[in-house]
């Protein structure tokens, strides 16, 4: 299993994070973010929103917008869980 520690983002706001679609998403009906898969090793839901195009992460505490590097670790997970 991953360090977590090593890649814990700075916390910032739930209502400062991705756009208004994604983060209605989480509390109604939109149709933001879309999901791209589900890591076992980073034990998540990796997602990304089609209209700000920001990562979401969504795993054992509540949604919150990741950077690229972390999302491009999780989806190489997802691929490789696939095969």
């Amino acid at each position: 299993m991953r360090e977590r520690a090593l890649l814990m983002q700075d916390v910032t706001p739930f209502r400062d994070q991705g756009c208004k679609y994604c983060r209605e998403f989480w509390i109604s009906h939109s149709d933001q973010p879309k999901l791209i898969g589900v890591s076992l090793e980073y034990q998540c839901h990796l997602y990304r929103c089609g209209m700000c195009q920001s990562w979401w992460e969504y795993g054992l505490n509540h949604p919150h917008v990741i950077d690229r590097e972390l999302a491009d670790a999780i989806a190489a997970d997802i691929v490789q869980s696939s095969s």
